[in-house]
């Protein structure tokens, strides 16, 4: 086996299922208002280019099929070349309501991911609201391995949130105001 294939290789995680939102050593929200229908908010969140806007080269999902719902399975992390593999997680998804829930946790992941994080799952529920816009709650579970726990002390949870806030809000409102 070469190394590149080695630092390839999916290991499984711990088992883990929706109880991962209760037992995690840290779990925080966010909450986010666009102006477009939740229809085309889960066009994004369930699409081919999530994540694609994220600050790396590579980043984005894979999914093994064209299928969506509860069982599928799809890649996260540096999908791409020329990163292919340096950082991937399979996620399994436990819910999928269209236009309403989303959830999913990872199941296995690349020799980084399995070092650094023992459970990770995201939860996202779509509202939509008087004006025709969509109200998106995004829930993170995380629980790092040891001695990365650390950041998981409660007064790093505000960092946390403000991370994923950014990361999500204005790539989100770019990427609704593009046409489709």
């Amino acid at each position: 086996m070469s190394i590149g294939s080695a630092l390839r290789e999916q290991r499984p995680s711990p088992p883990i299922d929706e109880s991962v939102f209760e037992n995690a050593s840290l779990v925080f929200r966010t909450a986010h208002t666009f102006a477009a229908p939740p229809d085309r908010v889960w066009s994004i969140l369930d699409g081919d280019r999530m994540f694609e806007w994220l600050p790396f080269p590579g980043i984005g999902v894979r999914y093994d099929s064209a299928e969506r719902g509860v069982g599928v399975v799809r890649e996260m992390g540096s999908v791409t070349p020329p990163f292919r593999g340096l950082w991937i997680q399979r996620e399994e998804f436990w819910s999928h309501e269209h236009a309403k829930r989303i959830s999913y946790g990872a199941i296995s992941g690349t020799w980084i991911y399995v070092l650094l994080v023992r459970h990770y799952a995201e939860e996202m529920t779509l509202a939509g609201t008087a004006d025709g816009g969509t109200d998106l709650v995004w829930t993170v579970a995380v629980t790092p391995r040891l001695p990365l726990r650390v950041g998981t002390l409660p007064i790093f949870a505000p960092i946390w949130r403000a991370i994923y806030r950014v990361s999500l809000r204005g790539p989100m409102r770019r990427r609704l105001a593009e046409k489709h």
